[in-house]
């Protein structure tokens, strides 16, 4: 077996070629197998391009998640560090940067997310206007029922799932 060298033209040929398009095509085209083209693409230090996802969107794209309008901020690829509530970067602007510890909130609960309807709340004070107890008490029974409800169907699966299974006829 005889082993071709690369030559300039060869190299050149590889570093147009190896970023758009597949080892396998290159392989048709150069007559190396795929191996070698992989050898020499690394040795060259070539890469592949990655195209962006379907999804993906440029920074400043708004987009609403769960109800709650967004807006990409960056592009690192992390989308929680990637997107942020339009609320909070306009609270940000206004009044400067959330402290730790505090989240922004509505005021009210229930009003629309403007600079008069939101305001700075404690960890605490947050889990306590989320928890059942701040809720009326139709809620906060139906809550109790609800998790009532789940934790039967809970038993009812784990009974199931341990119980033997039955020997079949066609022993």
């Amino acid at each position: 077996m005889t082993r071709r060298l690369w030559t300039k033209e060869d190299e050149d040929q590889l570093r147009a070629l190896y970023p758009v398009t597949s080892v396998e095509q290159i392989s048709q085209l150069t007559g190396r197998n795929v191996p070698a083209i992989y050898k020499r693409a690394y040795e060259l230090g070539l890469k592949k391009l990655h195209h962006p996802a379907r999804n993906w969107r440029p920074i400043g794209s708004e987009r609403l998640d769960r109800g709650i309008l967004i807006r990409k901020v960056t592009d690192t690829g992390n989308p929680k560090k990637d997107w942020k509530r339009v609320d909070v970067i306009e609270w940000e602007a206004k009044n400067g940067p959330i402290p730790p510890g505090y989240s922004l909130m509505l005021k009210d609960g229930n009003g629309p997310r403007t600079q008069d309807n939101l305001a700075l709340f404690t960890k605490s004070e947050h889990f306590e206007r989320a928890s059942v107890r701040a809720m009326p008490p139709e809620v906060a029974a139906l809550y109790q029922l609800k998790g009532q409800i789940t934790q039967a169907i809970n038993r009812r699966t784990r009974t199931a799932q341990q119980a033997p299974s039955l020997p079949s006829d066609d022993t």
